[in-house]
């Protein structure tokens, strides 16, 4: 059986994986290889994120790591898609007066020129948004926007690949020996993979046609995404999260142009932007079960959920065409914010997972913090402690209310 060793290794490629060895190439010299059975991220949580990205947060890590990330990615901006055209996020008149309390209570979002519009303000801002009876009010970001999410992986894959790093592809771990020396269990798969097979492998844990690997490091981190429940077991640890399915509409809409704007958020969880020449669209099921479903279910979805609050909002959005569609997977904690840290009961193992929705917006920040932690041994750039894992045990949730 063949071995690779690495003084560290990395599961999971997608968004926080990649930076997460970007900013460990660039601190220091360690031998570093990145795995993942999905490199080119076909069902990654990253290829089908719908981009949003914003430091508009009620929690304050939450904002602070956004913040940063948003400033890293401003100077990038044709390099990873970002549209720095705003957030609009309106509110109903129940929670209008909750909302604006809870934005400006927070410190890290006294600098960003967050703007706070009621009815009339919003129609003359936005005229297509014609139907506000039912609002108390928005708020309009300004540095937030929408970006490439995949463009924002490949800009990080490239500097970590310039620094050294290794990305493995069609390869699963399977078990995990934590010793002086952790030992990874493997199985891998030929590259020529056919996606349908690739989804049998993520969904069913199927081992057809693999081969077995052996994988030796120093320090181990999880960065699997909708799958780090499933790595925690190899470890025998408990990982509280789920894995959620999400889904997004694509729509032609002739009467609305949103090509000069960002990210819309109606009252519904409805969220909407341009999308070439179209209009990307998503929602979050309440009654959805966790579990590893890709299926979209197409027009019904949309005409179930999207239409309806995009009806309620304009007279623009009487006529629309619905012309396709995808679903991804969200890992949802408890408290809907990410895992970060050390992993309890372990001294070279480390993670970053559970985004739930956010591993865009955040990415940068929170491979940085993470790599400072792992190489200096403490945060200098973020302090991301309480975002440590143990807080499930402790019960020191977070809170967080801004969630879409």
């Amino acid at each position: 059986m063949q071995t690779i060793k690495k003084d560290i290794i990395i599961v999971g490629a997608g968004l926080l994986g990649s930076s997460v060895a970007m900013h460990l190439s660039k601190q220091g010299t360690r031998s570093i290889a990145v795995v993942d059975l999905d490199l080119e991220g076909v069902f990654s949580s990253s290829e089908v994120n719908a981009g949003g990205v914003r430091a508009t947060w009620n929690n304050p890590v939450n904002a602070e790591v956004s913040k940063v990330s948003i400033q890293y990615y401003s100077q990038f901006k044709e390099e990873v898609g970002f549209r720095q055209k705003g957030y609009f996020w309106m509110f109903s008149k129940e929670a209008w007066s909750q909302a604006q309390a809870a934005l400006k209570a927070n410190p890290n979002l006294r600098d960003l020129e967050i703007e706070y519009l009621y009815p009339p303000d919003i129609t003359r801002r936005f005229p297509f948004i014609d139907k506000t009876q039912d609002l108390g009010g928005a708020t309009f970001s300004p540095q937030d926007g929408v970006m490439n999410p995949n463009l924002l992986k490949l800009h990080y894959r490239k500097i970590a690949k310039q620094n050294g790093v290794e990305f493995l592809d069609r390869i699963w771990v399977h078990h995990v020996q934590s010793k002086k020396e952790i030992e990874l269990e493997t199985w891998c798969w030929p590259e020529n993979l056919s996606h349908e097979e690739l989804k049998k492998i993520l969904s069913e844990k199927t081992t057809t046609g693999a081969e077995t690997l052996c994988l030796k490091t120093q320090v181990l981190i999880n960065c699997s995404g909708a799958w780090a429940r499933r790595f925690a077991k190899c470890m025998n640890v408990e990982c509280p999260s789920q894995p959620l399915r999400r889904q997004m509409s694509l729509f032609e809409c002739k009467d609305v142009d949103l090509t000069p704007y960002g990210m819309f958020v109606d009252p519904t969880g409805v969220y909407f932007h341009s999308e070439a020449n179209m209009i990307l669209a998503g929602y979050a099921t309440p009654d959805e079960k966790p579990g590893y479903n890709f299926e979209y279910e197409g027009e019904e979805f949309f005409e179930k959920n999207i239409w309806p609050a995009l009806y309620e909002r304009s007279t623009k959005f009487e006529n629309l065409k619905h012309v396709t569609g995808w679903a991804g997977l969200y890992e949802v904690s408890p408290d809907k914010s990410a895992m970060i840290g050390k992993v309890p009961g372990f001294e070279n193992v480390f993670e970053a997972h559970s985004f739930s929705g956010r591993g865009a917006m955040q990415s940068y920040g929170a491979g940085l913090g993470l790599s400072e932690l792992i190489l200096q041994g403490q945060y200098k750039t973020i302090d991301l402690s309480s975002l440590n894992g143990s807080r499930f045990i402790t019960g020191k949730l977070l809170s967080e209310g801004l969630l879409i």
